[in-house]
């Protein structure tokens, strides 16, 4: 797959998203003791997630009702701005692109919280 942009800009967005998803993991632990039901409460959101931030279709060619969840995932604006970065070339002055860091930043934020929050009522 050819890289048209910033080689660093690609992988700050995807070690975010790695980031990000193991602040989620944090988050299942902490709310879940047991182990089987951990994994299957993280397939649960998982799956769904991926199917429907547009890492495997566009997200133009989901159906409406579906489309505006898609916008309120974790990977859809990451998503999005990755193909921007690679397929044309643009760097973070563009809005599509510093948009998905910003919104990476943000879900990595909120689940951290959502972290201590709940291991701090659980304790």
């Amino acid at each position: 797959m050819p890289n048209e942009g910033s080689l660093f800009l690609v992988i700050v967005l995807i070690v975010l998203q790695g980031v990000t998803g193991i602040s989620f993991g944090l988050v299942i632990s902490a709310a879940i003791d047991d182990e089987q039901n951990a994994n299957q409460a993280a397939l649960g959101f998982f799956y769904p997630n991926l199917i429907l931030s547009g890492v495997i279709w566009p997200v133009e060619c989901i159906p409406y009702p579906l489309r505006y969840l898609s916008l309120a995932l974790p990977q859809t604006y990451a998503s999005e701005a990755l193909r921007c970065i690679m397929y044309r070339g643009w760097g973070l002055t563009q809005m599509m692109v510093w948009r998905g860091f910003a919104v990476t930043l943000g879900w990595n934020t909120f689940f951290l919280i959502l972290a201590t929050v709940i291991l701090r009522l659980r304790s």
